[in-house]
Order: C-alpha cells, then sequence, then structure tokens
C-alpha cells in the first residue's frame, strides 16, 4: 500500500514508522518545516520517502491530522483520505484496558484525579497527559518521557503489565478504548484554517467498545454520533463557604451520599467537573466507595496547577499550564470571588510558550480580569519578574506552559 503521511510533528513520524513496519511504502511531508532534521534522517533511514511537499502522485490512503488545512494535500490524488485518529483506530493493537479523555478542558485534571483513584482502589496505573508520561504510583506521577497527546502516541506506549492506561488526548482518540470521555466543548473552536471545528476533532475519540463519559449538558451534541453514552455531572455539592488555603468539605453521590475533605493546597474548587466527571468511569469500573473516597481527600491536584500557599500575608495561587486562555483565566478568578480572595489581588500572566500549538489572546484575558476588577500584568517571557504593587494581597500567577 501507497501511504503519504502529512505532518510529521503531531505524531506523524509514529504513524509513519509504524506503516513501514507492516511493509507499506510510506512518503512523509513535514508541512510546517519544525520537524528536526535527525527525524526526517531518521525516516529516511527506515525506508520513508521525505518530501517538502505533497507530491504530485497517487497514493492509496493519505493520512493527516485533522487540525491540518486541506491546502496541503497539493496536486497528490488518492483513493481515502483519513485523519490520524482514524489511523491509530485502524493501527492499534496494544490489548490493554485503556482510558481515552479529551475535551477543550480539564483534560489534565481529570486523567490526573481518576489515576488518583484508580491507584487508591489497588489497580496499576499508567497516566499520559500533557505533562508528560510514566506509572501513577502511590499517588505521585512517575514521569518518564515527554511525548505528545497526538492520537498517534497511542501506538508508542511503553510496554508493561498495567490494569489500566489513563491518556489524555488533545484531537481526536482511537474510537477503540475501553472507555472514553469528552470533558466538554466549551468552545467550538475553528481548526484546519476555519474549514472543521473543535467537535470534529474530538467526536473520535468515541469507543464502539465500551461507555463514553460526556456532560449532561452536551449530550444532544455527541449523541449525533451514534455511540453508548453516559452523561455527568450534578454528582458533587459544596458543604459550607469554601475558603483560599482551607480544605473544602463536598458531600459527594456514589453510591449513595457520602462527605469528603478535599485539600486546602489547591484550588480545589476547580476541580468538581472533574470529580463529577470521574466519579462515573469509577462507577463503571466497579470502584469500591472506601477507595474513592480515601482518593478524594489524599489527593492534592495536578502538580503546578493551582497550587496554593500564603507567606507574611500574601495569599498565591500559581497556575502552571499549556491551557491558559480567558477561558481558564475566567474559571479561577471565579472559584477565587467564590472564596472573596479577589480582593487587593492582581493577576501575573507569563506567555512562556514551550512546543505548545495555540496561543493564548492577552486581549480576551485583559477583559475578563477587568470584569473581576483584578489589574493584570504580563511579563516579557524571559524570565524577568514584573514590578508588582506592595499593596496587593492575592498574586495570581499563570504561567503557559508545557508539552503538548
Amino acid at each position: 500500500m501507497k501511504v503519504l503521511v502529512l505532518d510529521t510533528v503531531h505524531g506523524g513520524k509514529i504513524l509513519a514508522e509504524t506503516y513501514l513496519k507492516k511493509k507499506n511504502e510510506v512518503t512523509v511531508v513535514d508541512v510546517y518545516k519544525v520537524t528536526p532534521k535527525e527525524v526526517l534522517a531518521n525516516l529516511r533511514h527506515r525506508g520513508a520517502k521525505v518530501a517538502d511537499a505533497a507530491p504530485a502522485e497517487h497514493f492509496d490512503v493519505v493520512t493527516m491530522p485533522c487540525h491540518c488545512p486541506d491546502r496541503f494535500l497539493g496536486e497528490c490524488t488518492y483513493d481515502r483520505r483519513i485523519f490520524f485518529s482514524d489511523s491509530v483506530g485502524e493501527l492499534i493493537d496494544d490489548r490493554r484496558f485503556r482510558i481515552e479523555i479529551t475535551g477543550v478542558k480539564g483534560k489534565t485534571s481529570t486523567c490526573y484525579l481518576l489515576a488518583h483513584l484508580l491507584c487508591a482502589a489497588g489497580k496499576k496505573v499508567f497516566l499520559h497527559t500533557s505533562r508528560g508520561l510514566g506509572p501513577y504510583i502511590d499517588g505521585k506521577h512517575i514521569i518518564t518521557d515527554m511525548q505528545s497527546i497526538a492520537p498517534p502516541t497511542l501506538l508508542a506506549l511503553p510496554k508493561g503489565e498495567y490494569d489500566v492506561l489513563v491518556c489524555e488526548l488533545s484531537l481526536g482518540g482511537s474510537g477503540k478504548a475501553n472507555l472514553a470521555g469528552i470533558t466538554n466543548l466549551l468552545e467550538d473552536y475553528g481548526i484546519a484554517k476555519n474549514t472543521r471545528t473543535a467537535e470534529f476533532g474530538k467526536m473520535a475519540v468515541l469507543t464502539d467498545r465500551g461507555v463514553n463519559i460526556v456532560p449532561e449538558g452536551e449530550v444532544g451534541i455527541w449523541s449525533n454520533y451514534g455511540k453508548n453514552l453516559r452523561p455527568y455531572g450534578n454528582r458533587v455539592e459544596i458543604i459550607g463557604e469554601p475558603e483560599f488555603g482551607k480544605p473544602l468539605r463536598l458531600a459527594v453521590e456514589y453510591r449513595g451520599r457520602q462527605e469528603v475533605c478535599l485539600s486546602g493546597d489547591y484550588l480545589a474548587l476547580q476541580y468538581l467537573d472533574a470529580i463529577s466527571m470521574a466519579l462515573e468511569f469509577c462507577d463503571e469500573m466497579d470502584v469500591p466507595v472506601d477507595a474513592v473516597l480515601q482518593g478524594l481527600s489524599t489527593f492534592k491536584g495536578v502538580p503546578g496547577r493551582g497550587e496554593i500557599s500564603e507567606e507574611n500575608g500574601v495569599r498565591c495561587l500559581r497556575d502552571r499550564n499549556p491551557g491558559i486562555s480567558h477561558m481558564s483565566v475566567e474559571r479561577t478568578l471565579s472559584c477565587l470571588k467564590r472564596m472573596n480572595a479577589l480582593e487587593d489581588a492582581v493577576l501575573v500572566i507569563d506567555p512562556v510558550s514551550k512546543k505548545v500549538c495555540d496561543k493564548m489572546d492577552k486581549d480576551l484575558i485583559a477583559e475578563v480580569a477587568s470584569r473581576y476588577g483584578v489589574p493584570m500584568l504580563v511579563t516579557d517571557g524571559m524570565g524577568n519578574e514584573p514590578e508588582i504593587p506592595s499593596d496587593r494581597k492575592t498574586i495570581i500567577r499563570m504561567i503557559k506552559e508545557g508539552y503538548q
């Protein structure tokens, strides 16, 4: 079979290698011109043809990321044009129990929390998120490598005996997971030069093999794809008034009403949707109540995300996240407002971007901050600290950084 792989950045290298192992004739194109020369040289050594643009030839299959514009097809012709998720679904042969989760916001938080709950239940867990991949042991993620969360990475997960693989995905999935989930579609943004949308990309995670967990308010969207859906939402109730730096008391509906306290070391208010979704997965997997409650009470949040501290009377919230946007800032500020923690606050944005595809819109973030009455400072992105007024009692630091 003659295969053309467009884009060697977002998992295209893995796909090309997999097609080559199956004795296909493979041509690859680095459409974004950012792939390291040694990677292209290695593909050449393995037998792939490396082209600067799609050759004016006929191919049995052309595969590309769903966010890749059709203009990169050039003058080539083909019998089938598919997307990377389709290729993964056709090529994947990993028989280990796998959970795939995508969505616009909350992917990493949900994956980390779910891994923690499953670990508390005594399961051997492997976790792959935008923060890295590796086993999740005794409440800690042992990161052994950094890989993209594009769907083709599912073809190259490390070997090993695990009870469950928990995988965060950007756009799409394999469609072959044992369980799958979509956190939300808060913004159906345009991809591929606005010729497709986020919904089109996210829906590829929906599996035929098991249940798909989606937000209650979005069942109407995802039911269009004919998959087995289970809605999440309304499992969590706050008890009392949340306070900055104090444990958060919750009542959760999990095989009856249960009460639990979450740690005050992270902004637990941001995790209510993640908790509700994770509980649906746990119920599907028959996780015992005591393991769920132990997991919730010992969870410390995603490292670097929404970390809370206080020093010399100044409250600090630090969030290091590739997904920082006007939506995530809105969510954080709304949580802090509910905790009465926005008086004399300042928002410090660091637009660092390390291998992150989407760039944040500082003007939109400024509009959000203005609505909450919070002044905003933006760093120069070079590690230099802006001068923070001495009268600020709450410092909200948001650093856009990560590996996708």
